[in-house]
């Protein structure tokens, strides 16, 4: 039985179907696929919008025990949520040393880029505890972290000869591995390696493979560990500019349900500013989502299925609604499907992206709470 605050959303029947079983089997294909022995899952942004908690217990059962997410906040959500207690969590964003005492607390393992935080942390971490960290090494990305050999090789050091800090990995974020710019690629991998190697930090600690080189570089790195997350969710991070080299599961169904019927006399018009008039008398109806909910206001014309078959969005997309053609009077409550499958036809995460002049993951980390996420 849903719990009241899921009662509450479902009175407004627009909704995100999540299939907690896809994301344990792309885990499944992407480990076989790479060959890698260890997931780090990404899930960060509320498990990119899919739902952190629900995804880090369907990974646990299929013994997935390291996590990774953006902030603080995010990670003692998960701590305070999940009840196991033998999993770790990444900290893979910038983290203000002041807070150290909670990440000891929470057993977090923030990502470092500069020797300064690490010395100002040891100050910090309370007495006969430790602060297990990342060291975060900046090969191109230009975001965070350490920047050349020499202070790959002193930040190392430091950590290995404090008895507060524990090092828990060494890695690299790539800024081209789900494009076509293989030459930065390639100078990435060549900077990472260089300097790993020129401060002989063990291979047991490196993990270098996001998504993009999971799936397109899987020969070209060390790829014992893969840090992943929008392989788990059933798209491409590459799209629409590369293919993709295995099958996934589609993980995301967007929903809602007619919540209006009416027919369009010649000459009337739908929606703010007049922008749809009929040419004939037609069949519209109206669905309780709009932007505030992260349908944007750009999905004017967008594809929806209804009944099996193909209908649009017309007029501007409004705060709370929408309204779509229809080929015959539908009844109200009729489930409506904006991305997912409905008989023969499909509107994939990648075709609702590229519609809106963007990238899946931005998609999906926009649907708003207003949308219930119900699982499997």
């Amino acid at each position: 039985m849903m719990n009241k605050k899921v009662d509450i959303l479902r009175t407004r029947p627009s909704w995100i179907a999540i299939d907690s079983e896809a994301i344990q089997e792309n885990a499944r294909i992407i480990m076989q696929y790479t060959g890698a022995k260890r997931l780090i899952g990404v899930v960060k942004a509320n498990g990119y919008g899919f739902g952190a908690v629900a995804t880090v217990k369907a990974l646990y059962e299929i013994g997935v025990r390291d996590f990774a997410v953006a902030t603080i906040a995010e990670a003692a959500i998960l701590r305070q949520e999940v009840t196991y207690d033998d999993f770790q969590i990444l900290l893979l964003g910038v983290q203000d040393v002041a807070f150290v005492d909670i990440m000891v607390a929470y057993h977090l393992s923030p990502a470092v880029g500069d020797l300064s935080w690490l010395q100002q942390a040891v100050k910090l971490i309370p007495e006969g505890k430790v602060l297990e960290v990342q060291l975060a090494i900046d090969t191109g990305m230009g975001r965070m972290g350490a920047h050349s050999q020499s202070q790959v090789k002193e930040m190392y050091e430091f950590i290995q000869s404090s008895d507060k800090l524990q090092l828990m990995g060494a890695f690299t974020h790539f800024a081209t591995a789900d494009d076509n710019n293989q030459s930065y690629y390639d100078h990435q991998v060549e900077n990472f390696y260089k300097w790993v190697h020129g401060a002989n930090i063990p291979e047991k600690y490196w993990h270098l493979a996001n998504s993009g080189s999971a799936l397109w570089h899987k020969k070209e790195i060390n790829i014992h560990t893969i840090r992943v997350g929008s392989v788990l969710y059933g798209y491409n991070p590459g799209a629409p500019e590369r293919d993709m080299p295995i099958k996934l599961k589609s993980v995301l169904s967007l929903k809602s349900r007619i919540g209006f019927v009416h027919e369009l006399q010649a000459g009337e018009s739908v929606s703010y500013g007049a922008t749809y008039t009929a040419e004939r008398p037609q069949w519209v109806a109206t669905l309780p989502i709009g932007y505030a909910d992260g349908y944007l206001r750009r999905m004017t014309g967008m594809r929806v299925l209804i009944a099996g078959h193909v209908e649009h969005v017309i007029g501007r997309v409004t705060m709370d609604q929408i309204v779509i053609s229809l080929d015959k009077k539908y009844p109200v409550n009729t489930e409506v499907t904006l991305i997912g499958q409905d008989g023969d036809e499909e509107i994939t995460l990648e075709e609702f992206a590229e519609y809106a002049k963007t990238i899946p993951h931005e998609i999906s980390t926009t649907f708003s709470s207003r949308l219930p996420r119900i699982y499997n």
